[in-house]
């Protein structure tokens, strides 16, 4: 699967090249660079979605569109959209029915769940 980011600040966030800079717990560096070596592998969105300890769900009200990847046994997530092959979100219809059909992300944060 392809992965691309909101920004900048994303990127920093998630690319383990940035890792050096990265101020996680060391728990969640290794996780998330487990994480993101998955969605690189993965042939579609529906690898992610059925693969349990990533509990892989959308988000409601405000971030309505996005979707969430848990950090297993952490406090964290990686906030992803699924994107068609021109790299535009998808953010209606059913997701999980096009998850075979979905090979792009785009990663906008990582962050700590409820703050």
């Amino acid at each position: 699967m392809e992965i691309f980011y909101k920004n900048k600040k994303a990127e920093k966030q998630f690319d383990s090249t940035y890792e050096s800079k990265w101020e996680y717990p060391e728990k969640v560096k290794i996780k998330l660079k487990s994480i993101e070596n998955f969605l690189k592998s993965a042939l579609s969105l529906n690898d992610v979605f059925v693969y349990p300890p990533y509990r892989f769900h959308c988000l409601k009200g405000d971030r309505k569109g996005e979707w969430s990847i848990t950090v297993p046994n952490t406090a964290w997530r990686v906030i992803v959209i699924p994107c068609d092959e021109d790299k535009k979100p998808i953010l209606d219809g059913d997701i999980f029915s096009r998850c075979n059909f979905i090979k792009i992300v785009m990663v906008t944060e990582v962050s700590k769940h409820y703050e």
